[in-house]
């Protein structure tokens, strides 16, 4: 059992948690929510005591906690050495081999070097670090990220059955739904426990602020109602007896008003995002013909031919690896197929997000970098970012001190400045809040141009209305 009891953290004087509790126990599999920023990572932190808190305790019995964190580093080794250091005794290879099968880690090779595993292989590497040191509390932080559909499903599977306690940081709805019996929400610094999955959590939270509505009206009534009455007591002609009456309604304001002040419930969430396109549905917007694409030797697929109208939302899909990312650089002209034909309608608007966001400069301060990458005018800028979320105080921020979720809410803020024909979202939700994606949902599902969306988020493509589905698999495109 882990207990943290009046658990206080704050950076710069600002407090990211305040007087939390919580338990962990019983096997119990988790889930963590809120806002980028919120404090879900320092939280995880100082649970696997790599922070302390200003403030408060954590109580540990018979515990051995193991963290996997969002963001995966290696040295530049191969994975069989990199498994090995993690065993007490070289004879207990055959826990490795145990774990290989369980985690289905297929083609795995203890010669390969790390370095050019997929970003899903290496997750699955450092699981088997972290399961060989046989933790009962596992903290793992968007492990979605990093898998593709099957993998989603595999892992959802896998963590349902694991024998400890499981606590996950995750935006990804449908995986919450799947695998979760309880949802922690970190929001104004506080922690608020719900039990059962993300779909009860969204229908508990609605009915909560609702009370907090109410107790906000009832509080403003009972305020205005204590400040009517003090002005009446003013108007007693009686010197001593108004001194006394103002003296007895003021002591009511300081104990039912100023020391009980509630606050009206405000949601932060980014303006929604609108693209203005006038494309015809009749127009070619993307047509492959016979595309082949290898590197070297090795072919990621062959003959692929499909094309793309305007005012359809499509969604490509198969596992890591087929080539989806492959595809959209063609497209963009990144790169070039080995033979076939890519073309591109004419006088389209096109517009790129990436699923990693390498243009961003990470020793620049946001203001800057979106300055660079817009040419928007210094007076707009502050009011622009202020829609996602960005007030003055971060502009001045640099890249690199931004959590992977407020990188990710910034590069789409760039993104979404200019208007497009063509959409192409590579792993767009990839680190984004919940609040940010179903405002990116809503915006895509209003959208008139056309979509060609990468997405391994089930909850999300089902949000934006798609009207075609390329099924890539072993080099081959099926359409749908």
């Amino acid at each position: 059992m882990i207990i943290g009891s009046n658990i206080t953290k704050s950076f710069t004087g600002k407090p990211v948690l305040q007087n939390i509790d919580f338990k962990i126990g019983n096997n119990r599999k988790i889930g963590v929510v809120g806002k980028n920023g919120c404090g879900k990572t320092t939280l995880f932190n100082i649970v696997a005591e790599k922070l302390e808190p200003d403030e408060g305790t954590i109580q540990k019995e018979q515990e051995t906690i193991a963290y996997l964190p969002q963001e995966l580093t290696f040295h530049s080794e191969l994975a069989g050495e990199f498994l090995e250091k993690s065993l007490e005794n070289s004879w207990e290879t055959y826990k490795i081999d145990t774990l290989l099968n369980q985690l289905k880690f297929e083609n795995y090779d203890p010669y390969q070097a790390i370095t050019t595993l997929s970003e899903g292989q290496k997750m699955k590497l450092k699981m088997i670090e972290l399961l060989l040191k046989e933790p009962t509390t596992f903290l793992i932080d968007e492990p979605t990220n990093h898998l593709d559909i099957e993998g989603i499903a595999w892992f959802e599977n896998y963590i349902k059955h694991l024998d400890m306690n499981v606590v996950m940081i995750s935006h990804d709805r449908e995986f919450l739904n799947n695998c979760v019996d309880e949802i922690w929400e970190i929001e104004n610094a506080t922690l608020i426990r719900f039990v059962g999955d993300y779909d009860n959590y969204k229908q508990e939270k609605l009915k909560l602020i609702d009370k907090w509505d109410q107790d906000y009206r009832l509080f403003l009534k009972r305020k205005a109602k204590l400040e009517t009455l003090l002005e009446n007591v003013r108007k007693i002609k009686d010197g001593k007896a108004r001194g006394r009456a103002v003296q007895a309604a003021k002591k009511r304001i300081n104990r039912e008003v100023e020391e009980n002040k509630k606050e009206a419930y405000k949601e932060q969430i980014i303006s929604k995002v609108n693209f203005d396109t006038d494309i015809t549905h009749s127009k070619l917007m993307i047509n492959f013909e016979n595309v082949t694409k290898q590197y070297g030797i090795k072919p990621v697929f062959n003959d692929l031919s499909f094309d793309i109208r305007g005012g359809e939302k499509v969604w490509l899909f198969g596992p890591n690896g087929a080539g989806k990312t492959t595809i959209v650089k063609l497209i963009t002209g990144e790169e070039q197929p080995t033979e076939g034909i890519v073309k591109v309608g004419t006088n389209i608007r096109l517009g790129y997000f990436a699923q990693k966001q390498t243009h961003l400069d990470y020793s620049k301060n946001l203001l800057d970098q979106f300055m660079i990458e817009t040419k928007c005018p210094y007076g707009k800028a502050f009011g622009y970012l202020s829609k996602f979320l960005f007030d003055k105080d971060m502009l001045g921020q640099k890249i690199d001190q931004l959590s992977p979720g407020q990188r990710a809410r910034f590069a789409f803020a760039i993104f979404a400045y200019n208007d497009y024909d063509l959409l192409m979202l590579d792993e767009p939700t990839n680190h984004l809040d919940i609040e940010t994606k179903e405002v990116i949902e809503q915006s895509l599902a209003e959208y008139k141009g056309t979509l060609l969306l990468v997405s391994h988020d089930r909850y999300f493509v089902e949000s934006v209305g798609i009207t075609k589905l390329l099924s890539l698999k072993e080099g081959n495109i099926s359409t749908y």
